[in-house]
């Protein structure tokens, strides 16, 4: 009933921009806090004039439309930092309808795609006074704590890149290597960041900083000059994956599992819960990874969502 009257409602508006925006895998292993890739599958934002009130209205489906607050949410937290950077508010009002389809607190970027939804949108209603990939793209990475969530999702690829206090965001953007494919394996159950930050050590050994330097630095050369054998070793990790197997069940049987069945490599997504394995875009190689990953999960009695994605070269989409 509700969602015909919200549909009612957006119907007599006028619709005048969309954002699709992407959902994300950080880490990849080795680059820790450092190195994300874009994954095309989409969160969209309508937004519509609102001729019947002067108020920011939402809308919600898809992923959490029960439990995202249409009065308090992170689109609108991010839509007030805009306000206030340009000391300037909406002048009428707007409906703003989000379908969500990146799954909540599963390492997939969910949290930095209403983050970024909220600039988005902010800067829309405006004016777009705001620049995507300066503006924007700092104000996100300042907003989420750490880059390799937002900066792929703005500017699409692989991006590896540094945080410097008060400085803006410093990047280098890999295009994707041909004939890559991700599997993203999404259990049936929530892990958080906060929980998966919360497991890490506060001090690392000299030796687990070596092991992690060189490998992200292999990793790295590794995705820029297209040699995808070095992926296995390139993104092995004394960081955070182990002190995160925990929150997982199976996570080392899994990991050997995919590999075995043909992947160039097989990591945490982000905090998790998502399992990211990049793969050769062969269809025989995608069918047996994909199995491994179910498979594993079912051996622990949990359900979980297979997904085989392109990473494409594009973020954000306007329309």
């Amino acid at each position: 009933m509700n969602n015909k009257k919200n549909n009612n409602k957006i119907s007599k508006n006028k619709k005048l921009v969309t954002f699709k925006i992407p959902a994300t895998s950080a880490n990849i292993g080795s680059g820790f806090d450092s190195v994300g890739l874009t994954l095309d599958l989409y969160n969209e934002i309508h937004i519509y004039e609102n001729e019947n009130s002067k108020k920011i209205e939402f809308e919600i489906t898809g992923e959490g439309e029960n439990e995202i607050s249409k009065d308090n949410n992170m689109i609108l937290d991010a839509m007030k930092l805009v306000y206030k950077k340009l000391k300037a508010k909406p002048e009428k009002g707007y409906i703003i309808k989000c379908i969500n389809r990146i799954p909540l607190s599963r390492g997939l970027g969910s949290s930095s795609a209403a983050i970024i939804g909220g600039l988005l949108s902010a800067n829309y209603i405006l004016g777009n006074k705001l620049s995507l990939e300066n503006d924007i793209l700092n104000m996100a990475v300042q907003l989420e704590g750490h880059p390799d969530n937002v900066s792929p999702a703005i500017l699409g690829g692989i991006i590896s890149g540094v945080v410097r206090k008060n400085e803006d965001f410093k990047y280098v953007k890999i295009n994707t290597p041909k004939n890559l494919k991700a599997i993203v394996a999404i259990p049936n159950f929530h892990l958080s960041t906060e929980k998966a930050r919360n497991a890490l050590p506060k001090e690392i050994s000299f030796k687990d900083a070596i092991f992690n330097i060189s490998r992200a630095a292999l990793l790295t050369s590794a995705l820029s000059s297209n040699k995808l054998d070095l992926l296995e070793v390139a993104t092995d990790d004394k960081l955070h994956q182990d002190y995160r197997a925990k929150f997982i069940p199976g996570l080392k049987e899994l990991f050997k599992e995919v590999k075995k069945a043909g992947a160039y490599s097989v990591t945490i997504s982000g905090a998790g819960s998502s399992i990211l394995a990049l793969v050769k875009n062969d269809e025989n190689i995608i069918k047996k990874v994909s199995n491994a990953m179910k498979e594993s999960f079912a051996k622990k009695k949990i359900e979980s969502e297979i997904k085989v994605l392109n990473i494409p070269n594009k973020g954000i989409v306007v329309i």
